[in-house]
């Protein structure tokens, strides 16, 4: 499980979680038969001067590094009943895909991003939502 300032996603048994920078929690997804790691999220919440998850969407589109192209802000979906944002873009390497919610004056971000010769979109998106659909909070 993959858990910070209450916020927790389980992740199935073949998947990895670790803590980088001694704050960041890594869910990596299945390794391949090479043993190497195709993508992962990167889970962090904390405190937030955001009002709306709308605000929150727009600062973190802003906000996005990366050479990826045609950003764009995909419908809003829910898990553990909770509104999340989604923000998907694709690079010359890797994907990326940005989950953002408000719980009270928390930010919940999962952002993820995986190697687009490693794995189809088709892929990423079950792996992704072998995971996002598990979001509770405990704060």
């Amino acid at each position: 499980m993959a858990e910070t300032s209450g916020a927790q996603f389980k992740t199935p048994p073949d998947w990895t979680v670790r803590v980088e920078d001694g704050v960041t929690q890594v869910m990596g997804a299945p390794k391949d038969d090479q043993g190497n790691e195709p993508g992962f999220g990167l889970l962090d919440a904390g405190s937030t001067l955001a009002l709306t998850t709308d605000e929150l969407a727009t600062e973190s589109r802003n906000n996005v590094i990366g050479d990826y192209s045609k950003i764009e802000r995909l419908q809003d979906v829910k898990f553990g009943g909770t509104t999340f944002f989604h923000i998907r873009g694709t690079g010359e390497n890797r994907t990326y895909d940005l989950y953002g919610a408000l719980v009270g004056d928390i930010q919940v971000t999962v952002s993820w991003s995986f190697g687009v010769e490693m794995a189809s979109r088709k892929q990423i998106d079950a792996w992704i939502n072998q995971v996002m659909p598990t979001f509770k909070f405990v704060g």
